[in-house]
């Protein structure tokens, strides 16, 4: 197989490392906007000798060109790019770059926005008339939550509620944006949920609760925020109601900032110019650090360590009586990751391992269409899982019947 991975940064980096560990593919090629950075993301062995082609995902005619007698692409791109004060929609570009090359699709999240599907999704009948497949959203959240959640509701006969818990929690003296910058300012969007069979638009960090998650993670207050997960879940699951939360001091950070009016789009004037708080905050903002500032950061100190966990609950009905099935997965603390993975953090490694599980499972297997992780057919799901397990990643679960 040969596998192209679009956007070599802190996971596009990360994906090709582990694709290459793990055999995924007998040829990996990185193409990127900035080849000289891309590199830099590269600077380990096993990988050093990779092809990095240079590319701009904005002009899809020249990635299609790029793409062509490849079998899959990785989109590792951030969803959107800035073009002036413009958010651009990358998914759709790359998407149509690998329709017009003929070649299969994966990503890690979608744009969303103020629609309540996925915009991947609206070329679910050109990938699938052209005998392709599109794998999309599928990282650790959103795509293993994605599939954990069609796992936990084959156990029940009828579901009433989906509830999806992510923690991420970094101990240290600094803070490490572990997403992009444009991944971290879309946690002040409006959120979407799906409440009594209906998609519906709540504030960000507007709805709270207590989670009691297994050790080490233990009672942890969660916000509803913006997710991917609610953008398929509801399109591909019978369900009445499907929650999102997420807790820990990465996302504490985040609200601080929000209350503070800090993640603000609306423009306001300093002296002759207008600008949002947003803006300004996306312009001075440090990049996500490269592989060998986290080495850096863990090895002096700055980050003592940081943690990522994931829990999964569908609440429903076996047999007439009250059940509940739950998933829980802890990943590799940040001190792991740099023996598994040096360089990667806490977040980009878990990512990337479950992108390349899937990668693994989709070798010689003819998919067509879009498939977000809870679409995946029986025998794709079980594959993953399988090749996660071989990483030592454990999904724990428990079933509960409630009976009268």
């Amino acid at each position: 197989m040969r596998l192209a991975v679009v956007g070599c940064g802190a996971v596009g980096s990360a994906v090709a490392r582990l694709a290459v560990a793990r055999r995924v593919a007998e040829e990996v090629v990185c193409l990127d906007r900035d080849a000289e950075r891309a590199r830099r993301y590269l600077a380990f062995e096993g990988v050093r000798d990779l092809p990095v082609e240079q590319v701009d995902a904005l002009n899809s005619e020249e990635l299609a060109g790029k793409l062509k007698g490849f079998d899959l692409v990785v989109n590792a791109l951030p969803t959107f790019a800035r073009v002036g004060r413009r958010e651009v929609p990358l998914n759709p570009l790359v998407m149509r770059a690998a329709l017009r090359a003929g070649t299969g699709y994966v990503d890690l999240a979608c744009y969303g926005g103020r629609r309540t599907r996925a915009e991947q999704l609206a070329l679910a009948r050109e990938f699938a008339d052209a005998g392709l497949p599109a794998v999309i959203n599928f990282g650790a959240s959103p795509g293993l939550s994605n599939l954990l959640t069609r796992e936990a509701c084959e156990d029940l006969d009828s579901v009433e509620t989906v509830r999806v818990v992510s923690v991420e929690d970094q101990r240290g003296s600094t803070f490490v944006i572990p997403w992009s910058r444009e991944e971290m300012l879309m946690s002040a969007a409006p959120v979407l949920a799906y409440r009594g069979g209906r998609f519906v638009w709540l504030e960000p960090f507007g709805e709270s609760a207590v989670f009691e998650l297994p050790e080490p993670i233990g009672a942890v207050r969660c916000y509803a925020i913006l997710n991917d997960e609610a953008y398929t879940v509801p399109h591909f699951v019978k369900l009445r109601n499907f929650h999102y939360y997420a807790g820990g001091s990465d996302i504490e950070t985040l609200r601080a900032l929000y209350r503070l009016g800090i993640l603000s789009g609306e423009r306001v004037r300093v002296g002759k110019a207008l600008v949002s708080p947003r803006e300004l905050l996306y312009h001075i903002l440090p990049p996500s650090p490269t592989p060998e500032e986290v080495l850096r950061m863990v090895r002096e100190g700055e980050l003592e360590d940081a943690y990522f966990a994931i829990e999964v609950a569908a609440e429903g009905e076996v047999g007439g009586e009250p059940a509940v099935s739950r998933r829980f997965v802890l990943f590799p603390s940040q001190r792991r990751v740099n023996e598994l993975l040096p360089g990667a953090t806490y977040i980009t490694y878990p990512t990337a391992l479950c992108a390349a599980a899937l990668l693994r499972a989709l070798r010689g297997r003819r998919l067509r269409g879009v498939f977000p992780g809870e679409a995946l057919p029986r025998h794709v799901r079980k594959l993953v899982l399988e090749y996660l397990e071989e990483d030592k990643i454990v999904v724990n679960e428990e079933f509960k019947v409630k009976a009268g």
